[in-house]
């Protein structure tokens, strides 16, 4: 027999977690839209070391909602167009879909719910960056048992009341819950919240995936 895990729940974030992250995409829309390379460029690299609205983001001056709006902005004018975050969101979202769903945190997920685990999602923007008829359209979204989304609470992650709301629908204690996100202050919120917490970087999520598998008890992919 394998060993049994001492988490009940896994907990998720979508954007970054599930989904690709921003970074990623922008580059893939990139070698479709080659109009938004020198705005890129100019940038410094979507969400890089050198792109100042991102690092502001960091230092929370301004919000993750904030900075996408602006961004979307940014590329959509390179396009000739008038972007919100929405309209950003997608065309990454037209992209095949392999380009923008993280296998291995399906995979993941898959495995899981195979060993017995609760999985749930807690996200700040789902439907407010896509909107609830794309939500309802999305297959891999019905791998999990519960979705808390702060578009519809109306409570945003790092709020603790976010993780207890989490922990509560997963019906999980939150001792026995690990989490995934990849912004470090939520990460930290579901730590003090008492759960095991593990950020996923933005440029490449397969060593924080694999962190999971192991702290689950799932064996290697």
């Amino acid at each position: 027999m394998p060993p049994v895990s001492e988490y009940l729940g896994l907990l998720l974030d979508i954007g970054g977690v599930v989904h690709n992250t921003g970074v990623r995409m922008v580059e893939r829309l990139a070698r479709r839209e080659p109009a938004m390379q020198p705005v890129i460029e100019e940038i410094g690299g979507i969400a890089g070391d050198r792109d100042e609205l991102w690092q502001r983001m960091l230092r929370r001056q301004v919000t993750e909602r904030d900075y996408w709006a602006q961004r979307a902005a940014d590329l959509g004018a390179a396009v000739g167009e008038t972007w919100d975050t929405r309209a950003l969101m997608d065309r990454f979202y037209q992209l095949p879909e392999h380009e923008w769903l993280c296998a291995p945190t399906i995979e993941l997920m898959t495995d899981a719910k195979a060993a017995g685990l609760r999985v749930g999602a807690l996200t700040n923007d789902m439907t407010a960056f896509h909107g609830p008829e794309w939500v309802a359209r999305q297959a891999h979204l019905k791998l999990f048992d519960v979705i808390v989304d702060a578009s519809l609470t109306g409570v945003m992650k790092p709020d603790p009341r976010a993780f207890r709301d989490g922990a509560e629908a997963l019906g999980v204690p939150a001792g026995q819950i690990l989490f995934l996100d990849d912004m470090p202050w939520n990460t930290e919120g579901a730590r003090q919240a008492g759960m095991t917490a593990v950020r996923v970087p933005w440029d490449d999520p397969v060593p924080a995936i694999d962190t999971a598998r192991e702290l689950l008890r799932l064996g290697p992919r």
